[in-house]
């Protein structure tokens, strides 16, 4: 690190000192040498400036290493300080003094000695803590208030040392000039929970202070394990500091300025989360929405599915993936969609050449199986997801994986790449039964590939999609497979949907068998088939055994 002084520099009054005081003097001092820069006596003074200068920038764009680069500066003018002593830290941050410290004091110290202790899990302990003290069971913990704050401070909390201070001083100081102010720790990689959003409820009267109701600024939502949580104790402190924040994060996308005549953003941060932002006058008020999609270890699939029988699950899925099918992923936001598809990606045969196709970066595969033939692309300038999928045909593209199917251009190149690109498919979907699922391809097909009857488009469909995976999530975050199934080609204008397996009373189980031509494919495909637990539900291969589908439609 580098901390120029000038010999006659004048020094910060003690009264100064406030934590106001003390930003704005880390921030003349950063804006000095950033000054400085080009104009130093040796070659490294001026690398390290440089790089300081692109931190700056890169911080707000959610580059973790650009954060802890900005961080360390500032936590090295802060040691410089010679008015800087307890007495400072007590009346800044109080921690001797726990009656007079702020919500946001005793969160971000709370989160700092859990983080301490448990690493990126910490918050995540942290929130689990003040779930067991929200007010009743009526609420589940899915609103954690300032009682149960003071709860856990009670708790948990402890006194700092005078390193300790100054990391959580160093981290108030960075949040309000270059981080996320309240919701910096939140955004941040390191902390492991799905996602944070504010400015989504609330009274969004700007102005109304005679309003006893929460302002549309002081409403803060985070996910943990698929499950929302209000954190009614945390907001910002005015709207212009929500506005402030929604406009930083908008500033990642590559190609539109967040304004009033673009209001609204869907974009991705350098730490791997996807961003969607809004503002006036599309929107009622300023909000964004960070989501985290983790490149951690993501562990055995074992771990996401743990409900009774649970190996049969497994096993099935480990059968269609190598056997080659085509597979979409189905549920609601946050019920394990991305997740399981990181996990299906294990079962991919090394040699496969698997080629991504995203809106925006968030799978990350090739940070999480960096010894696969993985490439992903994404939307930009005037490519759009259709366009990047159609160009994977033109590759060696053995898998072909689309992150989300979320406009008919997509689910109609979707469905030409599965018959003709490749060896398998697998996507994702928001759509609640398989007959949605269907009846939306069609229609896209319908749409944009110039099909005018209804019944050979939906054949290309049956033929495309070849198994419907369907995620859930109870009220507690516990996600599960609630079904496997089976859309098979009937002949005669007829497919049937079949359900191959289902979650009945908290134990998963086999309820009907794969068709003759999967069955077929399947053993083609993977030659260990014969040790799986699920091979059971294959169709033998002279003869078949009848079964009854749970629901059928006709072509």
């Amino acid at each position: 690190m580098l901390i120029f002084r000038k010999e006659n520099e004048e020094k910060p009054c003690l009264e100064e000192l406030s934590l106001k005081g003390l930003a704005d003097e880390v921030k003349r001092r950063l804006e000095q040498l950033v000054y400085t820069a080009g104009g130093n006596e040796t070659e490294e003074d001026d690398i390290a400036l440089a790089r300081l200068y692109r931190a700056l920038y890169g911080c707000g764009l959610g580059n973790e290493s650009d954060r802890i680069y900005v961080r360390e500066y500032i936590r090295e003018i802060l040691e410089e300080l010679p008015e800087l002593d307890e007495s400072v830290f007590d009346r800044i941050i109080p921690v001797g003094r726990p009656e007079a410290l702020t919500d946001l004091d005793r969160f971000e110290i709370l989160i700092y000695l859990f983080e301490k202790k448990y690493g990126a899990d910490g918050l995540a302990l942290l929130l689990d803590q003040f779930a067991k003290t929200a007010a009743g069971e009526e609420t589940g913990g899915s609103e954690l208030d300032s009682d149960g704050l003071r709860h856990a401070w009670k708790q948990y909390g402890r006194s700092l040392d005078f390193y300790e201070k100054l990391d959580i001083l160093t981290q108030r100081i960075y949040e309000e000039l270059y981080g996320f102010s309240v919701c910096d720790l939140l955004i941040t990689e390191r902390t492991a929970i799905d996602s944070v959003s504010a400015g989504c409820g609330g009274c969004q009267r700007a102005g109304n202070t005679a309003d006893s109701r929460k302002q549309g600024y002081e409403v803060i939502y985070v996910m943990l394990r698929g499950k929302k949580i209000r954190l009614s104790f945390l907001g910002f402190p005015s709207e212009n500091a929500l506005e402030c924040v929604v406009k930083k994060l908008g500033r990642s996308h590559p190609r539109v300025q967040l304004s009033r005549k673009n209001c609204f953003l869907v974009t991705s941060l350098q730490n791997n989360m996807r961003v969607v932002v809004t503002r006036p006058p599309a929107s009622e008020g300023w909000a964004f929405y960070v989501r985290k999609f983790s490149t951690a270890p993501i562990g055995s699939i074992d771990e996401l599915l743990t409900d009774h029988n649970s190996g049969l699950a497994v096993s099935l899925l480990r059968m269609l993936v190598k056997g080659g099918r085509n597979i979409v992923i189905t549920g609601e936001q946050a019920s394990g969609k991305t997740t399981l598809l990181k996990n299906l990606v294990g079962f991919i045969d090394p040699d496969c050449s698997i080629r991504v196709a995203e809106q925006a970066f968030e799978l990350r595969l090739g940070e999480l199986y960096p010894e696969r033939n993985i490439h992903a692309m994404q939307e930009y300038g005037g490519g759009k997801l259709e366009d990047v999928i159609s160009l994977f045909k033109k590759t060696d593209t053995d898998v072909t994986i689309c992150g989300e199917i979320n406009e008919p251009e997509t689910a109609d190149a979707l469905i030409q790449i599965a018959q003709s690109g490749g060896r398998f498919t697998i996507c994702t979907s928001h759509h609640r039964t398989t007959q949605k699922l269907v009846d939306y391809m069609r229609n896209a097909l319908l749409k944009h590939s110039g099909f005018h009857d209804e019944r050979v488009a939906e054949r290309q469909v049956i033929d495309a999609l070849h198994f419907d995976i369907h995620m859930e999530a109870d009220r507690n975050g516990h996600r599960f497979i609630s079904r496997i199934t089976e859309l098979a080609d009937c002949g005669e204008d007829r497919f049937e949907a079949k359900n191959i397996l289902e979650l009945v009373n908290g134990s998963y189980c086999f309820c009907g068998k794969i068709s003759r031509e999967h069955s077929d494919q399947i053993r083609r495909n993977y030659s260990r088939w014969s040790s799986e637990d699920a091979a059971a539900v294959l169709v033998p291969e002279e003869g078949g055994e009848s079964y009854v589908p749970l629901c059928s439609g006709t072509v």
